[in-house]
């Protein structure tokens, strides 16, 4: 398996038909410390849900392929006009900035449809013991996922890997891979170098899951 390190933004595999983008420190350490007060919220949270509970990808039998903890931001950060204010989702500009779309448009012909999303839908999961998401498909146009873990990582594996083209992303804390859902893909399990002391210790991920709605017919004239 080609085991696949970056050290800012490049194309991996990108003569081939699995091209996709790793990106690290993601988040400036200002935003870092946004972020990490966000997911800090979330951890004190009681009504966060194992991913058996929730819509995650199933085997034949209806089994589910992760069972990480993962709620959708949406879901915690609505004020009464509907407005979010989500650090995670406020900096969902980043997705769109040059730097990303001069990568993003070396992945032909897969650039095209990143190029046509116009709606994110974001995703946290949280990842402990034995925690790990067996191979599966995402059901929108492209994925892009941020890794976080408290620093010094207390955790080993994690990883990621796409099984088609035998190629492996280690984890990194503040780093992005943004890939097609096409891509059949899956996280290694987790394993803690001794008995956390808290919650929160584990292999973070935010998911920004993108994809096209229809636009609104607007009268001409």
């Amino acid at each position: 398996m080609n085991n696949y390190v970056t050290d800012d933004i490049q194309v991996v595999n990108e003569d081939t038909t699995y091209p996709f983008v790793v990106c690290d420190n993601w988040f400036s350490p200002k935003e870092e410390k946004a972020i990490w007060s966000e997911l800090n919220f979330y951890s004190h949270q009681d009504n966060i849900n194992r991913a058996g509970n929730t819509i995650v990808a199933k085997d034949k039998k209806g089994n589910p392929k992760s069972n990480a903890y993962r709620w959708y931001t949406a879901g915690y950060f609505k004020n009464e006009q509907h407005e979010f204010v989500s650090h995670i989702d406020r900096y969902g500009y980043k997705l769109r900035e040059k730097k990303i779309h001069d990568q993003i448009d070396k992945c032909k012909p897969f650039s095209r449809s990143y190029f046509s999303t116009n709606n994110t839908t974001t995703l946290i999961s949280y990842y402990e013991e034995d925690d790990s998401y067996k191979a599966h498909y995402d059901t929108f146009a492209w994925t892009v996922l941020i890794w976080f873990a408290k620093q010094p990582q207390v955790f080993t594996g994690g990883d990621f890997d796409f099984p088609e083209s035998k190629t492996q992303v280690n984890f990194k804390h503040n780093r992005a891979v943004l890939f097609p859902c096409c891509y059949l893909h899956r996280v290694s399990p987790v394993k803690f170098k001794e008995k956390p002391k808290e919650f929160g210790l584990g292999r973070w991920t935010i998911t920004h899951f993108l994809y096209s709605t229809p636009m609104a017919n607007i009268p001409n004239g």
